[in-house]
C-alpha cells in the first residue's frame, strides 16, 4: 500500500508542474513574431514564408508556436499563464487535503491501542469542537464491547467526520497531530523547519482562503465576488506551494517518529 507521504507527493507534484510550465512559458509579455531568431527557426522547421510564427523565449526556454496551433498571442501573456499559478495554490491543497486523512487512516489506530480511552486530548478545545458531531449509537457502542477491532472501527468512524471536514488548515494540521499523539504540534514542526509557527499558520490560512476564492468564486474577492480576479504572482503561488510541502513533510516526519514510540509501549504490554 503507497504510504501517506508518497501519496502526497505524488498529488503535490500537478501543482510544482504548474509553476514548472509558467517558469518555461512566461515571458514577462514579450511575445514576438518579428525576431532574427524566427527567421533562422522558420527555416529549422520548413515554415512557409506566409505562416505566422510565435516565438516564446526566456532564459529557461525557447519555443516556437505555428500557425496552426491556433493559438493567440493573449493565451501566452501573464493575465492567461496566472491562471496556472491559481491551479497550482488549488492543487497544493487538495494534496493537503488528501494526506492529512491518509495519515489519520494509516496510524489512528495505533494511536487508539497505545492511548485507549484518552487518545482523544480532552484538555485540547480545538479537537474537542471537531468532535462534537461525532456521535456513536447504541449498537455501535456494543458492538465496541466485544470487537477485537474496536481500534480501526473508531478510526473509521472519526474518518468519517472528516469527510465533510476540509482538514487543510491550520486547525487540520494541529487536530491530526493530536490525534496521532503529538503534543504541540505546529511548536514541533516550527522547530523541524526552522520557520515561525504563527507565520507558517497564517500563511496556510491565506492558501486555503485563496483555494476557496478561487474554487468558488473565479479568484474574486470576499468584498468583491463581481469584481476583477485578484493579482497572483509566481513568488507568492511558489511561496504557497512550498509551504504546503514543507509542512506536510515535517509532519510525517515527526508522526512517524511518534508511532515508532507508540508500537514500542503496546508491543511491551
Amino acid at each position: 500500500m503507497t504510504s501517506p507521504i508518497q501519496t502526497f507527493k505524488d498529488n503535490i507534484r500537478p501543482a510544482n508542474l504548474m509553476l514548472q510550465v509558467y517558469s518555461l512559458l512566461d515571458t514577462n509579455d514579450h511575445i514576438s513574431s518579428e525576431e532574427e531568431m524566427i527567421k533562422a527557426l522558420r527555416a529549422i522547421v520548413q515554415a512557409e514564408a506566409t505562416e505566422e510564427l510565435l516565438l516564446v523565449y526566456n532564459e529557461l526556454f525557447l519555443g516556437l508556436v505555428r500557425e496552426r496551433a491556433q493559438l493567440p498571442p493573449s493565451t501566452l501573456r501573464r493575465a492567461s499563464l496566472n491562471h496556472l499559478l491559481r491551479q497550482a495554490v488549488v492543487a497544493g491543497c487538495t494534496a493537503l487535503d488528501t494526506y492529512l486523512p491518509s495519515l489519520l487512516r494509516v496510524n489512528l489506530p495505533t494511536s487508539i491501542r497505545a492511548f485507549g480511552r484518552d487518545f482523544i486530548p480532552r484538555d485540547d478545545a480545538i479537537v474537542m469542537e471537531f468532535f462534537q458531531d461525532l456521535t456513536f449509537t447504541l449498537d455501535e457502542t456494543l458492538r465496541l464491547l466485544a470487537d477485537p477491532n474496536a481500534a480501526e472501527y473508531i478510526a473509521n468512524k472519526i474518518l468519517g467526520l472528516t469527510n465533510f471536514s476540509y482538514l487543510s488548515s491550520r486547525k487540520g494540521v494541529h487536530i491530526t497531530g493530536r490525534l496521532l499523539g503529538v503534543q504541540n504540534p505546529w511548536d514541533q514542526i516550527s522547530n523541524q523547519l526552522g520557520r515561525d509557527k504563527k507565520e507558517m499558520g497564517t500563511a496556510l490560512f491565506e492558501i486555503s482562503e485563496r483555494r476557496n476564492s478561487i474554487v468558488h468564486r473565479a479568484d474574486r474577492s470576499k468584498e468583491d465576488p463581481d469584481g476583477l480576479p485578484q493579482e497572483i504572482s509566481y513568488a507568492w503561488a511558489k511561496r504557497s506551494v512550498d509551504t504546503v510541502e514543507h509542512i506536510s513533510l515535517a509532519l510525517d516526519e515527526i508522526v512517524q517518529t511518534k508511532m515508532n514510540e507508540l508500537q514500542a509501549v503496546i508491543n511491551a504490554r
